[in-house]
């Protein structure tokens, strides 16, 4: 028993002795970790730019790695790493550092989100007396939210053709922002980039693109704008853009419609009641067949309209088809309406009325506001109890009319007095059909208290011109001889004195 328990003494003393050897082995084969205290390298300022940082902006974070003026000698550095949010890099071979000297490494990182980041750089180096050593550093970056914001308004669109996207640049600072470069990169946008000099403080901006998305469903899409701060900062910021495509529905109806007020001219409305987005839009005017009109009309997003006119063409008789052809969810369709018979219709326009004693002028334009001629236009006063058609224009015949085109006239008429108005005949023929009416052409209030007025002062100056005959009358007898015999007895006084005189000279 005793020689059992002196056996397992011996062993443990054998592994004991076999377990000293090999530590010893191992130790003396490392080179001791020493501290930055022993080795004199320190990691001295760390600069980081720009100081404010918005998310998505590339941050530059540089590292001063410095070996003491007091070292008594060089050191080598091996590695240097930075470790926190968003990175983990490290940069080898850095070389060595003699006493006095130091080094800059620099590292980039970008931050997805605002907030407080922390990160830890570390240094490792070896000395000439062949100590390893490694140094630790913290740094801080503060990333605050960006006050330049991206946006869209565009929530909905169609599938199977070209869209447009708004995104909307703000600048929320409090100085402008410069040098603006607004990309959304994907395969389904045509021209990605768009720049814009400058945005002021408080202002945005909006960019339109044009995307096609083939199926419907929820879509992404990334923008990016980077841009410069007032103190040459670049920042860059990214926003997802969420785009919902709906299967297109394509609903477009034209409407048209004459407004008399415009001489005829028509107003074509095309409403988009779908969801699809119209472009390169023609709208076309047809007579027999014949296009006499085409003009162009600008895009028309979902759920909106938009009208263009049309002036009547004086070679143009009869009713007019519309067409309006557009490009909508990669197809090319068309949709038309067409005016009504919109026959000749002669009105009175632009009338003037001048009166004298008891006779009233009545001048103006026969105007055609139909889209047929008017034939046979034969105007006159009406021959009332109050009114009568006098020499001489009584009645007046002006003919033919063309649509949208008029015809001066003038009328004489006979009124009583307290008459307010002058009744007019307008007769005229249009599509073989006789069209007789009558317009009240009333007359200016001002212009019959002048007439009234003149017809005052005439009798007045009448009564003047009386009373001065009056004062002539009354000269005596001389006033009242017939002037003929008292020139003659004049001129025979004369002659006789004439022939005395000449006598008594001879004499």
């Amino acid at each position: 028993m005793c020689i059992a328990r002196c056996y397992m003494t011996r062993w443990q003393a054998r592994n004991l002795l076999f377990l000293t050897l090999a530590i010893v082995i191992i130790t003396t084969g490392v080179t001791p970790l020493v501290t930055a205290q022993q080795s004199n390298v320190t990691i001295g300022s760390i600069n980081v730019t720009p100081t404010d940082p918005s998310p998505g902006d590339v941050v530059m974070i540089n590292a001063e790695l410095r070996n003491s003026e007091t070292s008594a000698g060089s050191v080598k550095i091996s590695q240097v790493t930075i470790d926190g949010p968003s990175i983990d890099e490290n940069v080898d071979d850095i070389g060595r550092l003699g006493a006095g000297t130091s080094v800059t490494v620099p590292f980039s990182v970008t931050f997805d989100e605002p907030g407080q980041k922390r990160f830890m750089i570390t240094m490792y180096g070896q000395e000439d007396t062949g100590s390893v050593f490694s140094i630790q550093k913290p740094v801080y970056v503060s990333v605050e939210r960006d006050s330049t914001l991206l946006s869209s308004e565009t929530e909905t669109v169609a599938a199977g053709g070209l869209t447009p996207i708004n995104v909307t640049v703000s600048n929320g600072d409090d100085e402008a922002i410069t040098g603006v470069q607004l990309t959304v990169d994907d395969a389904r946008i045509e021209e990605p980039q768009r720049t814009r000099g400058s945005i002021a403080s408080g202002s945005e901006q909006t960019f339109q693109y044009d995307a096609y998305f083939e199926s419907p469903g929820r879509h992404s899409l990334i923008g990016t704008v980077i841009y410069q701060t007032s103190d040459g900062v670049t920042h860059r910021t990214a926003e997802t853009i969420p785009i919902t495509v709906e299967r297109p529905r394509v609903n477009v109806d034209l409407s048209v419609s004459t407004d008399a007020n415009q001489s005829g001219a028509t107003t074509v409305e095309l409403t988009n009641f779908g969801n699809t987005y119209l472009s390169d839009i023609t709208v076309e005017a047809a007579a027999d067949g014949d296009i006499v009109a085409q003009k162009l009309l600008s895009d028309l997003k979902a759920e909106t309209s938009r009208s263009i006119a049309f002036e009547p063409e004086s070679d143009v008789n009869g009713p007019l088809e519309f067409t309006a052809r557009y490009e909508t969810a990669g197809e090319t369709r068309s949709v038309s309406a067409a005016t009504d018979q919109a026959l000749g219709e002669i009105r009175l326009t632009s009338v003037e009325t001048t009166q004298t004693s008891t006779t009233v002028t009545v001048t103006g334009d026969a105007a055609n506001l139909g889209r047929t001629n008017a034939d046979g236009v034969l105007l006159s006063v009406a021959d009332t109890d109050s009114t009568t058609p006098v020499s001489p224009s009584g009645e007046y015949f002006v003919g033919e009319v063309e649509s949208s085109e008029f015809a001066t006239f003038e009328l004489t008429a006979s009124v009583q007095p307290g008459v307010e108005a002058v009744p007019v005949n307008v007769g005229y023929v249009v599509e073989g059909d006789r069209v007789q009416q009558t317009q009240q052409i009333p007359l200016s209030s001002g212009r019959i208290n002048t007439s009234v007025e003149a017809q005052d002062a005439a009798a007045v100056a009448q009564s003047s011109s009386d009373e001065r005959d009056n004062r002539t009358n009354s000269g005596g007898l001389l006033s009242s001889l017939p002037l003929l015999p008292i020139g003659a007895v004049v001129v025979m006084l004369v002659t006789a004195l004439g022939a005395y005189r000449w006598r008594s000279v001879r004499q």
